[in-house]
């Protein structure tokens, strides 16, 4: 069974930008937001949704308006 490339990218471009802009690992906004790596990796590869409360850190984290944010490609 072939792996699809998409299943390994971050599928919120506004916020893939802005870790890479601002040079944040996964493991670095895990530590921010008090979560851990496979949680926030699963948030950012569409394995599962965010509780509101992440998804509103994750807003003050980046400064970035939800409807952005959550914006997929």
């Amino acid at each position: 069974m072939a792996i699809s490339q998409t299943k390994y990218r971050i599928i919120f471009p506004a916020l893939e930008k802005w870790m890479v802009e601002n040079r944040f690992s996964i493991a670095e906004v895990a530590r921010l937001l008090n979560r851990t790596p496979d949680t926030v990796s699963a948030w950012l590869y569409g394995d599962h949704e965010p509780k509101l409360s992440s998804v509103w850190a994750l807003v003050k984290l980046t400064d970035i308006p939800f409807e952005e944010l959550f914006r997929e490609k």
